[in-house]
């Protein structure tokens, strides 16, 4: 199996952008500390709009290319046909209900209250909901057929089969999430994710048989 260059950047920039452009975005408006109050955290989109709307057109953009490339490695790994289309239309709900989610951010002005920021935010949960599952489901999907036909050396079959937990874990993290573990699962999952989508970008770029 081998990855392109086009394909291997797209993972690499997805899977930084996953790691860093949160923290970078988190930092930069100042939403990084426990417990912050509602009135606080709108406070800050407020007071950054600019560094909002660049940072949704770079995740847009960038997070489009990685999908693209996700596509490319599950025909690279020969995802049936019928099952490919599936995960085609996964990793599209996925990458809209993210850019939703995401929209929400854009809607805050400086005439929006407190109680219609914590609104938008509930909304925006639920459409992250929608977007682990799917994301979960085409992971698990990808995993399971890349492993199934031996696709790649044993460094991207350790690499995916993480993928594959990972999705199981994020789903027991919305079932269990009566037990306040699904922040803690989704943190940890996130980062474990983004890594091992730059692994495998990495790969693809410093191996011929990745």
């Amino acid at each position: 199996m081998q990855l392109s260059k086009v394909t291997s950047w797209g993972l690499i920039l997805g899977g930084l952008l996953g790691i860093l452009g949160f923290m970078a975005f988190g930092l930069a408006l100042g939403l990084l500390e426990d417990d912050m109050a509602p009135a606080d955290e709108l406070k800050a989109f407020q007071d950054n709009q600019l560094i909002v709307g660049i940072m949704i057109m770079l995740f847009v953009g960038i997070f489009t290319y990685m999908a693209k490339s996700l596509l490319q490695v599950a025909q690279a790994v020969k995802v049936p046909d019928e099952w490919y289309m599936y995960l085609r239309m996964l990793i599209i709900v996925m990458l809209a209900t993210l850019f939703v989610g995401m929209s929400t951010w854009m809607v805050i002005s400086e005439e929006t209250t407190v109680e219609s920021f914590v609104m938008v935010g509930l909304v925006g949960d639920s459409v992250d909901v929608i977007q682990i599952v799917t994301g979960s489901f085409a992971f698990f999907i990808l995993t399971v057929f890349a492993l199934k036909n031996g696709a790649g050396n044993v460094i991207f079959r350790v690499l995916i089969a993480i993928l594959g937990v990972l999705a199981v874990l994020d789903i027991l993290g919305l079932l269990i999430a009566d037990l306040d573990l699904d922040d803690s699962i989704g943190f940890i999952t996130w980062i474990l994710w983004s890594l091992c989508i730059v692994g495998i970008g990495v790969l693809g770029l410093t191996t011929k048989e990745a």
